[in-house]
């Protein structure tokens, strides 16, 4: 082999080496997915009014970055739209899910809010808790009210920006939106119960609703951060989404059975903070948002994953923005990803309570 020969294969090498390495890359799935034998749809309304989803149905492809779209009014299905069975990253809609899962701990008795994360042992190895920090509660981290801040897998820039100091706040004193508190109670959660988050969430929410697309291994465990709590995902569907909200305007109830228990669902959708930003939220639940002046509820997550609860109305309004199953279109997402915009949502919202025949309210 000559020199010319050789310098050529070396000008090669880091094209097959990129080649192979983007292979490896599309086709590490993060969950397998197979399309249920039957879609999720459940039955019309007969109140449904048609021009109103006409125009919603214009309005998805023309206006939003949506990938699916679900309304149900009670358990019946308003409108379905687009990959409404396809398992879809929640990103930040992964704490609502979670919140409910320890209401239904807590009424086994498995978990207590007034526990600290003292008597609980948590710590990190790296940067040690306070004796301050150390009294933090479970109640605390679900309202994100922990005074906790720490560097956390998961944190979005504005989140890592907006940091408080440390020991600036005492537990319980102030508002801080902190993927630290959201990780500790996964691991909580499943130290105290037993059960992975995927477990409880098939057993205890997926089952007694009829979910269709959802399973146990759809919910991973990743961590880039310095911290020892790793992060869960969860990747659900639209459809089986909103299944999930439609307990959240039965008071907990699907189809005459106690799913979530009563008192959960008011005390979680209580705002236990007022807050200013990000709009149109003006408080914070137990890991819900809250928009009081509208009487609506959102679970909300990065990249366009929103769902509205509308009590008044017995309306459910899920909009998804598909992000990837695997690690390159994650990154892809993350770097060039268009984000889902919430007045898009909050348009389609308007919409399904126009198409069930009801007043707007405040509109």
């Amino acid at each position: 082999m000559n020199v010319n020969q050789t310098g050529a294969k070396c000008r090669w090498l880091p094209k097959l080496l990129f080649v192979k390495a983007a292979t490896l890359l599309l086709s590490a799935c993060v969950i397998d997915y197979e399309a249920p034998e039957t879609t999720s749809a459940l039955p019309s309304s007969a109140i449904i009014q048609a021009a109103p989803l006409e125009e919603a149905r214009r309005f998805l492809p023309e206006q939003t970055q949506f990938d699916a779209f679900v309304s149900l009014h009670g358990e019946t299905t308003v409108m379905r739209w687009g990959k409404a069975d396809l398992p879809i990253n929640t990103h930040s809609v992964r704490k609502s899910l979670l919140s409910a899962s320890i209401g239904i701990a807590e009424s086994k008795g498995l978990i207590r809010l007034d526990e600290t994360l003292g008597a609980l042992g948590f710590d990190e190895p790296e940067t040690p808790l306070t004796d301050m920090e150390r009294q933090a509660t479970i109640e605390d981290l679900l309202m994100s009210r922990s005074g906790i801040y720490l560097e956390a897998s998961g944190e979005t820039q504005s989140m890592k920006d907006g940091r408080p100091q440390r020991g600036q706040h005492r537990p319980g004193e102030a508002f801080y939106y902190n993927n630290w508190n959201f990780n500790v109670l996964g691991v909580m959660f499943e130290q105290r119960t037993g059960m992975s988050i995927g477990e409880a969430l098939d057993e205890w929410i997926a089952r007694p609703v009829g979910m269709t697309s959802f399973k146990p291994e759809h919910v991973i465990y990743t961590n880039e951060s310095g911290s020892r709590y790793r992060q869960f995902v969860i990747y659900m569907s639209a459809s089986d989404l909103a299944r999930f909200g439609t307990l959240f305007v039965q008071n907990g109830q699907w189809s005459g059975t106690q799913v979530i228990p009563a008192d959960w669902i008011t005390r979680s959708v209580t705002p236990h903070s007022k807050i200013t930003e990000p709009k149109p939220f003006d408080g914070y639940g137990f890991m819900w948002w809250v928009d009081v002046d509208a009487q609506t509820v959102w679970a909300d997550g990065w990249r366009g994953q929103y769902m509205i609860i509308d009590p008044a109305r017995q309306l459910v309004v899920v909009s998804r923005s598909d992000t990837g199953r695997n690690i390159l279109s994650i990154t892809w997402a993350r770097l060039f990803g268009k984000d889902g915009f919430r007045d898009h949502h909050q348009h389609l919202h308007k919409q399904m309570i126009a198409a069930t025949g009801q007043q707007t309210g405040r509109e």
